[in-house]
């Protein structure tokens, strides 16, 4: 069985990247999703496999994502978190290779490295945005992480850093995509960011 990725839909192609992500297929059974981490390569942040499935035996796709413990709190400080790892969903797989994908969306974590290369590089900067202000006074009082100012009147000011957090976190968690929306709540429409400096 050869999946291309031209045989993802539309709407899962828009998604890896709306999310700044790359799909590379080395081979005809493996899909694999990378971020840019500023290496050459890039960084793993899931893969599929096809492989038989375990309870009909018929080629299902396996997927692995990068999962971070929610309580490992170098994750939200932006360095490497010590504790990350590939997890495989253990279900038995998915018929669809779109399917395989929007798993790895909806659940691999990858900020901590993207902040890490903010860091690494020195760049500063900050990043605005206006919104309901209940939604802001909830965001710049979160414990991590942090480097959110609630400015009032529904205004927030965010770091590169911790845009870098939320651009890798998971579709099924507040994150903020490749052209700088920050979809905080899946309810409500997305908020734009503005680049200050």
């Amino acid at each position: 069985m050869n999946v291309a990725r031209d045989q993802l839909d539309a709407g899962t192609a828009n998604r890896v990247k709306l999310r700044g992500l790359v799909l590379r297929q080395p081979d005809r059974k493996t899909v694999r999703l990378y971020a840019d981490d500023g290496s050459r390569e890039g960084f793993p942040i899931g893969w599929a496999e096809l492989s038989p499935h375990p309870y009909h035996r018929r080629p299902a796709w396996q997927t692995f994502y990068r999962s971070v413990p929610g309580d490992d709190s170098s994750y939200w400080r932006g360095g490497i978190a010590r504790q990350a790892g590939y997890t495989p969903l253990d279900y038995g797989g998915s018929d669809e290779i779109r399917l395989a994908i929007d798993e790895i969306l909806s659940l691999a974590r990858w900020g901590d490295v993207l902040a890490d290369r903010e860091i690494r590089s020195g760049r500063t900067g900050t990043y605005t945005a206006t919104m309901d202000p209940v939604q802001a006074e909830w965001l710049a009082g979160l414990d991590a992480p942090k480097g959110i100012t609630n400015l009032g009147g529904g205004r927030v000011r965010l770091t590169n850093v911790v845009v870098a957090l939320f651009r890798g976190s998971p579709d099924s968690q507040p994150h903020v995509d490749a052209r700088d929306l920050f979809h905080l709540d899946p309810m409500d429409p997305p908020i734009q960011l503005t680049r200050e400096r």
